[in-house]
Formats: structure tokens, sequence, C-alpha cells
């Protein structure tokens, strides 16, 4: 079947899965990354490894894509596709596939997805409902910006994940802060290079949606809307999903025409995306585009739901297979993140009685006696997880919330 090469990846789940199932399908799987120390310091991700990586191909920078084409380039008559899962790596995966003539989504459409104020700038263009936004590196800037935004603002890096770095300001003072402190590096937590300073858009209101889709032979697929659940400002941390919303097909029809859209407008032409939007009182405002499958275990809602298997199919499409994307069940799933704060765990409870709520398909914490925890500012803080599946998205995200409810972690 040939040979599979994995830029990079994550550590919540997504990446490590995509892993086993590409070996566990029959590909030969290289393994690409700059530091697998990073992996080995997470037993689960560790152990997948171990077990799945047929090949580990030690780069010196994963960020440059000379050097993992120079690397891959001993594999080349047996190398099928190369992908990645971990969002950084979009660009460096999409462009040394489309130089190796392989299956993968435009390198232009990657870089534009990939940096928070270009795809505003394409979006806006297109006429895609986007937030008044504007790039400051200093404190003028910043001013000549928040007259165009006004207050209370959203300041956030270009090309950081998971929330990080993503914070509401709600004074002129608070918001130069943050654009001097994201003006102090030009790369950002990966070690690639970007303009220093911060993107800073206007905070529309409303509740947030995902729009989940997978792009074949530049044919858009929308798989569903998943509602959020969106933790306490100033930070963003997602606390919980459902797929597919609740919410009437007359707002969830708007978003994803919306996200559909925006995909156009940035010349989106192959696999999966995960699509932000506000549900405002003048209809869908796009937040952001992800070019990749999504994270926080949503591949999991989906195949609970519809029986699709997003990820594995984003594999197969990287390794020229069409992928297949027919419902073949109609149900929901929910997921609910718990929390920690600032403490060391003295115990961890009730693991065994939210396993029997009826509907929870898994319950997992990260967190042991010991761990020391905070109070979340981004994704990575999150200590653990339910998820549920029902017949209808409010009896998932009921069995979910009552699940979480029963895990407490003692300090």
């Amino acid at each position: 079947m040939g040979s599979l090469a994995f830029v990079e990846s994550n550590l919540t789940g997504t990446g490590m899965r995509a892993l086993r199932f590409a070996h566990e399908s029959g590909w030969r799987t290289l393994f690409v990354t700059a530091d697998l120390s990073m992996y080995t310091k997470d037993a689960a991700a560790a152990a997948t490894i171990d077990e799945c990586a047929d090949e580990i191909v030690e780069c010196p920078s994963t960020i440059d894509p000379d050097l993992v084409e120079k690397h891959l380039l001993d594999h080349r008559d047996d190398l099928v596709g190369v992908l990645t899962v971990g969002e950084y790596y979009v660009p460096v995966a999409t462009e040394v596939a489309a130089r190796l003539g392989l299956p993968g989504l435009s390198p232009a459409a990657a870089l534009l997805a990939r940096n928070k104020l270009e795809s505003r700038r394409a979006c806006s263009a297109a006429g895609v409902p986007v937030p008044a936004f504007g790039f400051a590196g200093n404190a003028v800037e910043t001013a000549e910006v928040l007259a165009r935004t006004g207050l209370p603002c959203v300041v956030k890096p270009v090309d950081e994940s998971a929330s990080v770095g993503v914070s509401l300001c709600r004074g002129e003072g608070e918001v130069t802060a943050r654009i001097i402190e994201l003006s102090a590096s030009d790369r950002n937590s990966r070690g690639q290079r970007h303009t220093p300073g911060g993107l800073i858009e206007q905070c529309v209101f409303g509740p947030e949606v995902s729009v989940e889709t997978v792009t074949y032979q530049g044919k858009h697929t929308v798989l569903g809307v998943t509602e959020k659940s969106v933790g306490q400002v100033p930070w963003f941390v997602e606390t919980g999903h459902t797929f597919p919303s609740a919410l009437p097909p007359t707002v969830t029809e708007p978003a994803a025409a919306v996200a559909l859209a925006a995909l156009d407008a940035i010349g989106f032409d192959f696999g999966a995306a995960h699509t932000e939007l506000k549900l405002t009182a003048d209809g869908p405002v796009l937040i952001e585009i992800n070019p990749r499958t999504p994270g926080d275990h949503i591949p999991t809602l989906v195949r609970n739901a519809t029986g699709v298997g997003l990820l594995e199919q984003y594999v197969a499409m990287h390794a020229g297979a069409a992928p297949r994307l027919s419902p073949t069940t109609t149900a929901a799933s929910a997921i609910r993140f718990l929390t920690g704060r600032e403490g060391t765990v003295r115990a961890v409870d009730g693991i065994s009685e939210a396993e029997r709520v009826p509907g929870v398909v898994e319950v997992a914490l990260r967190v042991t006696a010991g761990a020391h925890t905070h109070w979340p500012t981004n994704s990575h803080h999150r200590i653990g997880h339910v998820i549920a599946v029902g017949t209808t998205p409010a009896e998932a995200s009921a069995r979910a919330e009552a699940a979480r409810a029963l895990l407490t972690v003692a300090y």
C-alpha cells in the first residue's frame, strides 16, 4: 500500500488515532519529527508511536519544508502521502506534498488559513461577514485599530492554536499591554517566524459553533455543525461540544453557508476543515478557519452521531482514496471537559460513577494525585473529559453534563 508520512502531531488524541489507523490499515507509517521527546513524555503517545510508527524520521527542523522534503526523498519510491493533524505543520506538509506530486491542500490556502490576519483580509474582500479587525505592533497602531473595532475587543496571535494567547480586553491600556507582549517575539510557540504584534478584532456576541467539512476534488461536503460551550472571559477555553447542534436549521444552515464561503475565499480545495463562527443578532460571523480535522475529540462525536470516520477518511484521502462521507446512522454525541484550578491534586474521584451514567462511552482524566494544575487559559490546561451518546443532541448533552458533574478533584 505504500508509505504515509506524518509530519509531527498533536497530543490531544487525534494525531495518535490517525497514526494508529494508518498503521492498522496496512500503510507503512513514517513519523517525521524534530524532537521525539516531545511525545515520549506522554505515556499514551509514546506507546502509540512505539507500536504504530514503522520508522522515525528525525529531521533537524519540521518547520522547514526544504528539510522535510530532503529527509523524505529516500522514501520517494513508495511514498503515497504526506500529511499532518497538527495545525502548526499544515503549511509544511502541504508544501512538501505538492513538491512531490502527492494529494493535499493547496499550499497557498494552507498559508492563508494558518495566518488569521491574512485569512481575515481574504474573507473580508470576498464579502464574508467578519468582525472589524486590524493588526498592531505598538501603541500608536493599537489606537488606530481600536478606532475601528471599538471596545471590548479580542486580542490574539495570528498563528497560534487551542486558544493560546487569545484574550478579551476591555480597556485601551489593556489592549496596548497585550500588543506589546505579543510584539516581543518574532516567532510563535513552535518556533515559526511571524511579524511581531497581534490581531485586534471587534468582540462579537452570541453562541459559538463550528462547521465540519471535507473537501474533495474542489467540492465541499458539510458533515454537520458542532455546538460549543466556552468558558469565562477573558479567556476562550472551550469546555464542551455537541454534534450535531441542537439549534434549528434556520440557524445552522446560514452558518454552514458562511463557512463554505470562507473556504472558497481562501481557495480551500482539499481535506478537512474546522471553521468557527459566532451566531450574532445580525447573522453568522466568521471567527477562524482551521485547515485540518477538528480537535477536542470532535471526530469521535462525528463518528458516534453519523457513522462517518472523519479522521480515517482524512488519512485515506492523503493516500489517494476518495472519501466515504455518507452517514450510516442518525444520532448525537457530546463531550464535556473538566478544568482545574491553581494547586496540587490530592485525589481524583467519581470515575466509576461517571462511567455508569447511561449513554456515557468514555471517561478520561489526565491528572492523578501529585499533579499541579492551573486555572485554564487555553485548551492545554483542561484536565479531563467525558463523552456521551444519545438519540438527540439534547439527550447526549444532558448525559455528558451529568457524568462530568460526578468527577471531582480534591486539592
